[in-house]
């Protein structure tokens, strides 16, 4: 069954090139320019993906994305993004986005990022090595069991001074580092990791919701914050999304 695109903005311009990319895909790619407009389609059509614009006039792209997951909580929704918003994309994060794309990258580079959240599974010749940094044995047992269902290679350190060994070792592309553990914390952790290799994409996760150490976490060098309990489906978005975007 061929897979569905939703491409929701404003501009003209973006909705007819990617209708064409997507449409030249074999994709079933359908547009709207405003959230009131996707609403009604995604409840008409269920699409597999929905393209949203972060920005946008009368209903913007947040209010649009939190009306569709009051009736459709596992739908696909990436955010579209013309530049970096950092308060605005916390908040996507907070009301369900599955991960967000920066409409300035190559139309390649998107093409092949839809492709892949679509196959919920990365490019083999890809780097897929995951280092999990948790004190907790569930958690790295959850995220282990998890990662390994999705084609990823988990590699586990139970504390930060055996992580920057497992960076060094085991070169993973993405790091998801807990925050609050004995000895080194996660922010001391990010920023010798970032030292290791400016070019690991690091995801905080932590058991309490703050926003001056996620606007910390951030302003290191992290990729992404998740709060515990950990939304797969919203972890493996970022995995896919980071592990593309290293390559550009």
């Amino acid at each position: 069954m061929e897979k569905k695109i939703l491409i929701v903005d404003d501009e003209l311009g973006i909705r007819e090139l990617f209708y064409d990319l997507f449409s030249r895909k074999g994709y079933k790619t359908l547009t709207a320019p405003g959230g009131e407009g996707a609403i009604e389609i995604v409840n008409k059509e269920k699409p597999d993906l929905v393209l949203l614009d972060i920005k946008m006039p009368k209903l913007d792209g947040i209010e649009t994305l939190k009306k569709i997951r009051k009736f459709d909580s596992k739908i696909k929704v990436v955010m579209l993004t013309a530049l970096e918003h950092a308060d605005l994309e916390r908040q996507a994060r907070l009301s369900g986005a599955s991960g967000f794309l920066r409409k300035s990258l190559a139309l390649d580079v998107i093409s092949r990022a839809v492709d892949e959240i679509l196959e919920e599974k990365p490019a083999s010749s890809r780097n897929k090595n995951i280092l999990v940094v948790d004190d907790a044995p569930g958690v790295c047992a959850l995220i282990k069991d998890f990662l390994i269902k999705k084609d990823f290679n988990p590699v586990i350190a139970t504390g930060a001074e055996e992580a920057l060994e497992k960076v060094k070792r085991d070169k993973p592309a993405i790091v998801l580092l807990d925050i609050n553990m004995p000895g080194m914390d996660g922010l001391v952790a990010l920023k010798r990791i970032k030292e290791i290799d400016q070019s690991i994409g690091i995801i905080m996760i932590t058991g309490v919701e703050d926003e001056n150490i996620a606007d910390e976490a951030m302003r290191l060098g992290a990729y992404d914050y998740i709060i515990k309990p950990v939304d797969l489906n919203y972890l493996e978005m970022c995995l896919l999304t980071k592990i593309l975007l290293s390559t550009v």
